[in-house]
């Protein structure tokens, strides 16, 4: 388990000057993939984090291969 602070999340994942507050990720840790809290300290797990972008990935790389009239008589 490779846990990142939350801080850093919220760097990684938003946008600057549209990330919700430290607390609001806080109220909010347990709707984050991989959100924990240790010890009073509030961290994400990098290794669930990184297999839900994997699936998003497969997801919208579907989406566009079924979006080709070329394949569809394949599929």
């Amino acid at each position: 388990m490779r846990l990142m602070k939350l801080s850093q999340y919220r760097l990684l994942v938003y946008a600057e000057g549209s990330a919700p507050s430290l607390a609001t990720l806080r109220s909010r840790i347990e709707e984050i993939p991989g959100g924990t809290v240790l010890h009073g300290h509030y961290y994400v797990d990098m290794d669930k984090l990184e297999g839900l972008a994997d699936l998003r990935a497969v997801s919208a790389r579907e989406r566009e291969l079924a979006q080709d009239p070329l394949l569809t008589d394949l599929v």
